[in-house]
Parts: structure tokens; C-alpha cells; sequence
């Protein structure tokens, strides 16, 4: 007997385990995987098919909404808030939430209380000002670009934001 936990997904060039049906082992997976980390309904819907059947794992993540220990709101709202204090853009923001599975209206809903009519432009504007100043007058100003890109704003805004501080730094600036 070993004391390693079992692995939940199938083994390579092997046969896919059987799915147990019985709901209540799938509601206490499910309570262990919330108890670990905060998830939204589709990534504990697909967690549980790894090893349930599809009804079994329907009604586990219903049971969890039901006790409200699951919400989709509550999870964007958080991760919104969370990924604009690690300044990414707002359309970062709306991509990682759909990729968590998020429904787009409550993606919307985190997105606009989180970021409000905050302009893009304003945040690059702040992080240049903050954390890029001093590698733009190193010259290296492609590295900025890619960074703020990295960060998920729109490449003609960056490149727009990036003109416009260079045109207001006094000349020799960057020598």
C-alpha cells in the first residue's frame, strides 16, 4: 500500500480508469478542492469528470452552489481585483477569467466594478511613471514595449504612450 495519493487522471497508452457514479465521493472531492483553492463552477465541473461520471460531478457542483461555497461572481470579483493590483489591463484581466471558464456577463460585471471607466491609457501612462522610467532612459525601450504588451494592453495604445514620453523628456534624455 502505498502513501501517495492516487492520481486522477488516466494513465498513458492505458485504459481510462471506470468513473464512479456515487455523488456524495463526488461532493466530498469537491469539498476537498474547494477547501485547497477558490474555483469557478466549470473548473470544478471539469475537475471532478476526471474521476466521476458527468451526473455525479452535475450534482456535486450543484450541492456546492446551493451552499454557496461556490459562486462565479464572487470568484471574478476577486480575481479582477487581484489582477489589477498586479497591473494588468483590463483585457488581460477578461481573458484570463474566460479561460477560467467564467460566464462574460459576470466577467463584465468584475470587470467594470474592479476597473470602472478607468482609460488604458491612464495605467501605462502610471506604470511608465513608476517602473519603466528608468529603463526607457537606458534605451531600452523595446523592452518596455514588450513588457506593457506582456501585460496585455493594446500594442498601438503602448506604442502611442511610449511616443508621448519620449516627446516630453527633455532633449538628451536618452543619451
Amino acid at each position: 500500500m502505498s502513501f501517495y495519493r492516487k492520481s486522477y487522471r488516466p494513465r498513458r497508452g492505458g485504459e481510462e480508469p471506470e468513473k464512479c457514479a456515487d455523488p456524495a465521493k463526488a461532493r466530498a472531492r469537491a469539498l476537498d478542492a474547494l477547501s485547497a483553492r477558490e474555483m469557478t463552477s466549470t473548473q470544478l465541473y471539469e475537475r471532478l469528470c476526471a474521476r466521476f461520471t458527468e451526473q455525479a460531478a452535475a450534482a456535486a457542483v450543484a450541492e456546492m452552489v446551493r451552499l454557496e461555497l461556490l459562486d462565479d461572481a464572487r470568484f471574478a470579483a476577486q480575481k479582477a481585483a487581484w489582477l489589477k493590483t498586479r497591473h494588468k489591463s483590463r483585457r488581460e484581466a477578461q481573458r484570463q477569467l474566460a479561460e477560467k471558464g467564467v460566464d462574460r456577463d459576470l466577467i463584465d460585471e468584475a470587470l467594470d466594478e474592479v476597473y470602472g471607466d478607468g482609460d488604458e491609457r491612464e495605467e501605462i501612462d502610471r506604470l511608465i511613471r513608476r517602473s519603466y522610467a528608468a529603463k526607457l532612459e537606458n534605451g531600452k525601450r523595446d523592452a518596455v514595449y514588450a513588457a506593457l504588451c506582456r501585460r496585455g494592453f493594446a500594442p498601438r495604445t503602448v506604442r502611442e504612450a511610449l511616443n508621448d514620453w519620449a516627446d516630453a523628456q527633455p532633449e538628451g534624455w536618452d543619451e
